[in-house]
This record gives structure tokens, sequence and C-alpha cells, in this order.
């Protein structure tokens, strides 16, 4: 990335420095590297349903250990039905 701005850079290491401080928070909570629990959280997918008038957004069932990990961080886990559309 590349800034030439000043404030834009200021910003861009903000931005960096947050994302490294709620990393290092999860691995605090969760017990274990960050890199083990962005795995299991990558695993977590949202399917698109089309089925004449509706239109569906949902969540896979949580893997296993996500559940664990979401109450760990005090994170209610996503609702199984994302979005709901009705189609006229």
């Amino acid at each position: 990335m590349y800034h030439w701005a000043s404030r834009r850079i200021e910003t861009h290491v903000k931005i960096c420095v947050l994302a490294l401080m709620i990393e290092r928070i999860a691995e605090r909570q969760c017990g274990k590297p960050w890199h083990k629990t962005l795995r299991t959280l990558e695993a977590l997918q949202v399917t698109e349903f089309f089925k004449l008038n509706h239109r569906v957004l949902m969540r896979n069932e949580l893997p296993p250990g996500a559940r664990k990990i979401f109450k760990s961080l005090k994170i209610t886990p996503p609702k199984q039905v994302i979005y709901l559309e009705e189609n006229s």
C-alpha cells in the first residue's frame, strides 16, 4: 500500500496497530495462537439460495471450535438465517 499524504500514512499505521491489538486480545482470550483461531473461523460460510420469489442468505453450521471461540470472546455467533427477501 502506498500513501503519500501524512494523514493517510498516520491512518494506515493506526489501522495496522488496531488490527494487531485485536489479534492479541483474541489470542489471550482464546488461549491459542491467532493463526489457529483464524483458521477455525475461516470455515464459517454464507450461502445464497434463490427460489422463485425468495432470496435467502444462510450461515453454515458452526465449525468445531467456533462456538468455543465466540464464547471466549463474548461474541454472539451469527444467526443461521442472515437475510431473507421476498421478491414480488
